[in-house]
């Protein structure tokens, strides 16, 4: 009995002791004075588990930002649950518009385009997944409201040209599906409107579309432009509830919408025949979207497949040249290869300041040019930083991402460029500064993993300004940077959700792989 007592005594003496350790926290802190050293007991292990996870978590994200700001804070995964076996994302924008705050994701399967609506107020949330039309949707643009009618005339300095190709469809988008949504009582409804319908084919030159009736100041709001794979531009009013109103203008053309930009009061539609079409606004503020002005960069072979505006001209890419077109007088005044390789093609551009981003294809490198001598400033190579992230994957996985790593998206946005790879990686890198006089950089980017991404591909990256998203990030900042720096959203969309950080032991591990998902972060 006294053995089993000394034994028993003994157990629990060493119990308490590992307990104290557990509880017991000691920091060193670097003052002016020197190093002085601070303990910390806390009541339960749990607690101090806890509060040093949250302690070097900050730590972390304070020291990866080189000028001392948090680095993006991950709000949220979003899941986007499939109505059809292959819906992919293909690309986003948020609305325009001070009175809603929403993001506008096309999915499509090569036969249905579908558009979700993501409501970023007072949470993150999508409140609709619609289809809207019979084919893929390749790009989709924010195109903001008439401002007055002084400033429209200066939208005509082109005298339109006629393309028998084009034709517009205008249909009333104030029809409302009762099923849906019986409770409407718009004046629309009134007179027997609901079981009516106007749809009209005109081919280009017979009419200006810009509505009718009581559509007349719909000029006046800002739109969403959808480009299709058929060659159709689909414009919505941005504040339109898609469930239940159509699109409220059909522009045809004769090949497929690869970019649509909006550059200095017009709108610029790359062609897969390689043509721009460029819609301008009579003296009234509405889209003349019967003669647009048609301008030939491209070819059948080589077509215009992404646009970026950057100090008043736009850079076209068509495969691995770079067009920079003069907005002024609709011509092509400089043209230079994006890289050595002929055979890969420029896949996306991204512009910050005077420095402009873009990638090849089949290619995890990715160059940054000047926007005014065309010269190339350096490149980075971010296959070291995706391998990096990849450590805790399977090894099969692993190797088979490694081997067809390419760059899918890219995003500056503030500070950061924002990189989207086929890994499902996602990657920021501080944007450097780049002078009318810069020649190259003048030292090696840090390009830095970001611990969520997607289990496939990255499919796009937006950022849209947010004001009412609540956040931790309130408690580290401080009003002067808040100040200095509005809060933005960073939306990526891609195949699945991975924490990288727990890859692969995870017991959610591989559940949500075919899902699709929204990933948000606030910075």
């Amino acid at each position: 009995v006294r053995d089993m007592h000394s034994a028993l005594s003994r157990q629990l003496t060493e119990r308490q002791n590992t307990d104290s350790q557990l509880s017991y926290l000691e920091l060193m802190l670097n003052t002016q004075n020197g190093v002085d050293n601070l303990s910390v007991i806390f009541s339960k292990p749990d607690k101090r588990s806890s509060w040093e996870e949250t302690f070097n978590e900050a730590k972390q994200r304070l020291a990866l930002s080189a000028d001392k700001r948090l680095s993006p804070e991950f709000v949220a995964p979003v899941p986007i649950r499939k109505t059809r076996a292959g819906l992919q994302f293909t690309c986003a924008a948020p609305t325009l518009g001070p009175a809603t705050q929403d993001v506008w994701v096309c999915n499509s399967d090569g036969y249905v385009g579908q558009v979700c609506v993501l409501s970023l107020s007072p949470e993150p949330t999508v409140t609709s997944c619609n289809g809207v039309c019979n084919a893929r949707i390749l790009c989709i643009a924010a195109i903001p409201a008439a401002t007055n009618h002084h400033n429209h005339n200066r939208g005509n300095r082109h005298p339109p040209s006629t393309n028998s190709n084009i034709s517009i469809s205008v249909e009333d988008t104030e029809k409302v599906n009762m099923h849906l949504e019986s409770s409407s009582s718009s004046s629309d409804d009134e007179e027997g409107e609901v079981e009516s319908r106007r749809s009209r084919e005109v081919e280009g030159g017979d009419v200006g579309v810009g509505g009718e009736g009581g559509e007349d100041c719909d000029h006046l709001q800002p739109t969403m432009w959808l480009g299709t794979e058929d060659g159709c531009i689909h414009v919505y009013n941005s504040s339109d509830n898609i469930r239940i109103k159509k699109n409220k203008i059909k522009i045809q053309h004769g090949s497929s919408v690869h970019s649509i930009i909006y550059l200095d009061n017009r709108v610029f539609v790359s062609l897969a025949n390689g043509d721009i079409s460029v819609y301008m606004r009579d003296s009234n503020g509405v889209w003349n979207t019967s003669q647009p002005y048609t301008v030939t960069v491209g070819s059948v072979a080589n077509p215009v497949t992404r646009m970026v505006p950057i100090s008043g001209k736009l850079w076209c890419s068509c495969h691995n040249t770079i067009k920079v077109l003069n907005i002024s007088n609709l011509s092509v005044e400089h043209q230079f290869s994006g890289s050595g390789e002929t055979q890969r093609s420029i896949s996306c551009l991204a512009v910050s300041g005077l420095g402009v981003w873009l990638s090849l294809q089949h290619s995890a490198v990715i160059r940054l040019f000047h926007a005014a001598s065309y010269d190339c400033l350096g490149e980075v190579n971010i296959a070291p930083a995706v391998t990096k992230m990849l450590a805790s994957c399977d090894d099969i996985i692993r190797q088979h991402k490694a081997a067809c790593l390419r760059v899918t998206s890219l995003l500056a946005s503030q500070d950061l460029l924002w990189v989207g790879t086929s890994a499902g990686v996602i990657l920021t890198m501080p944007l450097p500064h780049v002078s009318a006089t810069t020649t190259k950089l003048s030292q090696a980017l840090q390009v830095t993993g970001v611990p969520h991404g997607h289990t496939g591909h990255v499919r796009f990256l937006t950022a849209v300004e947010s004001k009412s998203l609540r956040g931790d990030r309130e408690r580290f900042s401080h009003s002067k940077e808040s100040t200095a720096h509005p809060r933005v959203l960073v939306i990526s969309g891609g195949d699945g959700y991975e924490d990288f950080r727990s890859a692969g032991v995870s017991e959610v591990a591989g559940r949500e792989d075919s899902t699709n998902h929204l990933l948000l972060w606030q910075t």
